[in-house]
């Protein structure tokens, strides 16, 4: 059996939540198979919408580092849309590489919060840009080339999901 893709990164955000201290549920919301199922439902209580770029780009302002680019589908915006869902909405996208050996890989976690100061719920499609400075222990967001807000690396090892 073959492990697509998705599987592999959502997979490494799956296995963070379900290995902390405090016992979680986790069921799929079956979406769109062309977008790889992209969102969880954690303890009937927050919906977490997962999703990957394993296309880092360096940066060379600014003291370097690296940069990844989200593009979320207007089915993925109404998932995240607070007028769809009875359930707060999380996003988590996963700051992938090509290969292991690459370098180190990310996850920025959005609080719903965050999600409403850089998503147009109303958009049919359309991107954010997550950067990680060299030295530097937070992810930035960038929305049409402006950054946003700083988000701490660490958001998913500490995130106590509500409910549980």
């Amino acid at each position: 059996m073959c492990i697509r893709e998705f599987e592999l990164f959502h997979g490494a955000v799956l296995t963070k939540i379900l290995r902390s201290e405090k016992p979680v549920s986790l069921r799929l919301i079956e979406t769109r198979p062309g977008e790889s199922w992209s969102t969880y439902t954690l303890n009937d209580s927050v919906d977490l919408l997962i999703t990957h770029s394993k296309h880092q780009r360096p940066v060379s302002q600014n003291g370097g580092g690296f940069s990844w680019s989200f593009t979320f589908s207007q089915n993925q915006i109404r998932q995240m849309d607070p007028t769809s869902s009875s359930r707060r909405v999380w996003v988590a996208m996963v700051c992938a590489r090509k290969s292991s050996e690459e370098g180190d890989m990310h996850v920025c976690l959005l609080k719903p919060e965050e999600i409403y100061k850089v998503i147009n719920f109303r958009a049919t499609q359309q991107s954010l840009t997550i950067r990680k400075p060299n030295g530097r222990k937070q992810l930035r967001v960038y929305k049409d080339r402006k950054e946003q807000f700083p988000v701490p690396q660490s958001r998913l090892d500490n995130w106590e999901v509500p409910g549980a």
